[in-house]
């Protein structure tokens, strides 16, 4: 125990003698006296020879300890506390040998050093602490123990285990009555004098050392969860000692010891030094930072320091935590829709320099008072002409519905060659938009900067490079990049907010458009389409840019607006179509042969494809290749990887397989057998190198087999029909 303590001594005086110097300048505690007052409630519980040092452990003879304290800070990372406490202790043996117990009061007043964690091992958002502690007790007992029963039978202890109300040698012992012991302590253990000690003391000294965690539930109230081991210099608690004679009396020469397990709650007093003090004056800004590290609007300024609360995400701030304001026109930069502003410019609530006629409007509608006819009412603006001070964080875009952020894969002047970007026609989100004289590559628009930052992340995770993020603004000729910096923080965000971002491109998602035109230079849109919207355009391999309308994941409403165009004069229209972000045909897709278009032809459809095949789709038979009769060029090679008599139920583990492998076409056989297969595959050789990957879904029993025109066969089979 000894060395115990002088290596906790050692450690304390290291990091007080290692911090000092740092602190002299930076604390303000010389300034200032924090102490605070707890209360606190728990349990006390005894090690010592009854009971063997709690080797088998009792929780029922823990008992009630409560406390009271003051603490206050030294420095910044140790705490003086002085502690007030009253407790009990209990301890009851009970076996053939020995049935020793006995009851004691314990009263102590103790001073501990704490050394906190906090200012050196926690972020500014944590709101609490690791906590040691070491120091010096002076505590008394009164110990007692239960030798009689409520009516003053004394307890007689039979070797059979049972209680009488004499011994059992007794000659009268065969009239003995039953005991039961009432546990009311009422003998004292030093008057007894059974080991000759006389009048001892009843008071002794004790090494604490504390452990715990403490939370801060705002700058003044603290909750605590801690225990103390306490090192005492006596081994009369129990009144069991070397002094005593015989194997029961006689104790070991170890010191008893006390354990105290509790909860507390604690109030900052701040009480001042110096008269006149002011809680909120600059020096003392580092204490409350202590105490209180948040950073409500996550800029990275704690709320200490923070002049301009609530600032949004998409902000860059200065070390003031106000957003940055680059051009000096009042407008912060994550809204301004000009970012450089000549210097003396007045703006509009968006940053954008204002006209001569804009002032002259602003002015006119200022001073009247007649009930001039503009649409002032409804369309009020505000606007700060050469106003200084702290930037106002009003959103210009409250009241609008055109704000919004554009995941932008791709970006290039209308005169120069666009990237192939024909294969994203397959995605939903997927537009193009031309913002003066350049061409946006859209993947997505969403309302909020932390939706697109998350879409971000999941198109990336698809292989696709995003060249940046892009804000809609006032200005209708380009869309405004946002900062690198606000993305990385955005996404930082959302992974501790453990934010969903949206679904975008699902794998078996099915899109469909309808080319209008197909043109070898690029066209003005709106003179070579008047009248039609949401159009899309994008330049495939063969060179060639096509021009599509609409976007639709339903064939029936894409086909109604084929329609509709043609109608109008667009009369070679059609409908193409994608699953899974590749093309496919509409025989593919398995649309209903009635809702095809009149004089459908699925190779002339397969003639208007550019997009590459992808490998199970191209054909390594070397084109029409015809054997016997049949057209290898239909030929498809897939595996069976499962199937299940007829109505029988199938598992659900199975059908989940079959969800996560994809593309997994069920076919009911003549037989009434459901048989599972899987996607085609180029060739035979393809099919059998992918049983090994198939075999880690938990898929057994795989063959190959081959398909033509909707009817299965296995390999052998299909052989024997390639035969002359």
């Amino acid at each position: 125990m000894q060395q115990l303590i002088k290596y906790l001594l050692a450690f304390l005086l290291f990091f007080s003698a290692f911090h000092a110097q740092s602190q002299s300048d930076a604390d303000t505690l010389s300034n200032v006296l924090r102490p605070r007052i707890g209360l606190g409630v728990g349990t006390m519980t005894y090690y010592g020879e009854i009971q063997n040092y709690q080797k088998k452990f009792i929780p029922t003879m823990n008992r009630f300890h409560g406390m009271a304290y003051v603490n206050a800070p030294i420095t910044r990372y140790f705490n003086l506390e002085l502690t007030a406490s009253y407790g009990k202790i209990v301890a009851n043996e009970r076996s053939l040998v020995s049935n020793l117990n006995f009851q004691s009061r314990i009263r102590m007043f103790s001073a501990q050093l704490y050394y906190n964690f906090y200012p050196m091992l926690s972020s500014p958002k944590t709101m609490f602490h690791p906590f040691v502690g070491l120091g010096f007790s002076s505590f008394e007992f009164l110990s007692k123990t239960d030798l009689y029963d409520a009516n003053g039978n004394e307890y007689h202890y039979w070797s059979d285990g049972s209680i009488m109300n004499m011994s059992e040698d007794n000659p009268l012992a065969e009239n003995a009555i039953p005991l039961m012991r009432d546990y009311t302590y009422e003998t004292d253990l030093r008057e007894q004098n059974l080991d000759s000690l006389g009048d001892y003391r009843e008071q002794s000294f004790a090494i604490p050392i504390s452990a715990g965690i403490e939370f801060h539930l705002s700058p003044r109230w603290d909750f605590r969860v801690a225990t103390t081991y306490y090192f005492t210099f006596t081994d009369l608690i129990d009144n069991i000692s070397p002094a005593g004679e015989g194997p029961i009396r006689h104790g070991d020469g170890r010191k008893d010891m006390l354990w105290t397990t509790y909860v507390s709650l604690s109030y900052d007093l701040q009480l001042p030094k110096e008269k006149g003090f002011d809680p909120m004056d600059d020096r003392d800004i580092e204490l409350y930072v202590d105490f209180e590290q948040n950073d409500w609007d996550k800029d990275g300024v704690i709320d200490a320091y923070d002049e301009c609360p609530g600032t949004p995400l998409e902000a860059l701030v200065d070390e003031k935590g106000c957003p940055l304001d680059m051009d000096n026109d009042g407008v912060p930069d994550y809204m301004d829709d000009e970012p450089n502003t000549p210097e003396g410019n007045m703006v509009n609530e968006f940053g954008v320099t204002l006209t001569e006629e804009d002032i002259a409007r602003h002015w006119k509608e200022f001073n009247d008072s007649t009930g001039y006819d503009h649409p002032f009412v409804e369309d009020k603006k505000i606007v700060e002409f050469g106003k200084e001070g702290v930037v106002q964080l009003v959103d210009p875009y409250a009241d609008r519905k055109d704000k919004s952020y554009v995941v932008i894969i791709g970006k290039e002047h209308k005169d120069i060659s666009a990237n192939e970007l024909h294969k994203y026609l397959g995605y939903n989100e997927f537009k193009t938009e031309l913002r003066g004289d350049t061409v946006y590559y859209i993947l997505g628009e969403y309302a909020t900067i932390e939706d697109a930052v998350a879409a971000q992340e999941k198109i990336e995770e698809e292989g696709i490079d995003v060249e940046l993020i892009g804000r809609d603004g006032s200005v209708d000729s380009t869309f405004f990049a946002i900062d690198p910096r606000v993305v990385e923080k955005v996404k930082e965000d959302n992974n501790n907010t453990g934010r969903v971002g949206p679904e975008v491109g699902k794998s078996d998602q099915q899109v469909y458009r309808v080319q209008i035109g197909a043109f070898k230079n690029k066209v003005n849109t709106s003179e070579a389409f008047p009248e039609i919207e949401d159009i899309t355009f994008a330049k495939g391999e063969d060179g060639i840019t096509r021009y599509y309308s609409g976007k639709y994941e339903d064939y029936k409403k894409a086909n109604a607006h084929r329609k509709k165009l043609i109608s109008k004069g667009y009369r070679s229209a059609f409908v193409v179509a994608y699953k899974g972000h590749e093309r496919k045909t509409l025989r593919e897709l398995g649309i209903d042969p009635n809702d095809l278009p009149d004089n459908y032809n699925e190779d002339k459809e397969l003639n208007s494809f550019v997009e590459s095949r992808t490998e199970d789709e191209t054909d390594t038979t070397g084109g029409n290749n015809i054997i016997n009769g049949i057209d290898m060029s239909r030929v498809k090679y897939r595996l069976k990887i499962a199937e299940y008599p007829e109505d029988a139920d199938i598992p659900n583990e199975d059908l989940d397989i079959f969800l996560n492998i994809g593309d997994v076409k069920p076919v009911r056989a003549e037989s009434g057998k459901m048989i599972y297969y899987s996607k085609p595959f180029p060739s035979k050789e393809a099919a059998i190198n992918e049983i090994d990957r198939y075999k880690t879904y938990g898929l057994e029993d795989m063959v190959p087999i081959i398909e033509y025109d909707g009817d299965y066969f296995t390999v052998e089979e299909f052989e024997e029909k390639l035969k002359p």
